[in-house]
């Protein structure tokens, strides 16, 4: 479990993380701000909520290929710092529009295409993580998703 000191490192890190890559001026004095806006900054939860949101928006930001978006962003292990993050990270994303599209993109690719074993074990661990947030919320994400799969199966065989 991260103390609270380092996880307001690394949501400063997600949100300044966010300028480079819209090429934007940093502005330190925005950020406690902008990290307002997900609740009350004495909580842990607020700046659990504000890391979600940024690094969301990063990895969409960044995305230049679904595939990997799967195999390495979405690729979520116990050993990571953020894991138990995961699912509020996914919730921001899918809260994207296109968010959705790539993640179906991508298992569709490795699906269709799988280049090794472990790339489909991925694949079907984000597919897991999806259908845990679409049973949660109510989303729609892993009947799209489910969809997919399954066309990817019938090619196949």
């Amino acid at each position: 479990m991260i103390k609270l000191a380092e996880l307001k490192q690394q949501v400063y890190n997600a949100w300044e993380s966010l300028s480079i890559y819209n090429v934007a001026l940093v502005q330190p004095e925005n950020f406690k701000p902008d990290v307002r806006a997900y609740g009350d900054l004495r909580y842990k939860v607020t700046w659990q909520k504000a890391y979600a949101a940024f690094v969301a928006r990063n990895i969409f930001d960044a995305n230049t290929d679904n595939r990997s978006l799967i195999t390495e962003q979405f690729n979520y292990t116990p050993e990571r710092w953020d894991w138990e993050l995961r699912y509020q990270i996914l919730d921001q994303f899918l809260a994207i529009s296109g968010g959705l599209d790539c993640i179906i993109n991508g298992l569709k690719q490795i699906f269709d295409y799988p280049i090794d074993k472990e790339e489909q074990e991925i694949a079907y661990g984000v597919f897991a993580l999806v259908q845990h947030h679409s049973r949660r919320t109510g989303s729609i994400a892993a009947g799209a998703v489910r969809r997919i799969k399954a066309t990817s199966k019938a090619r196949a065989s």
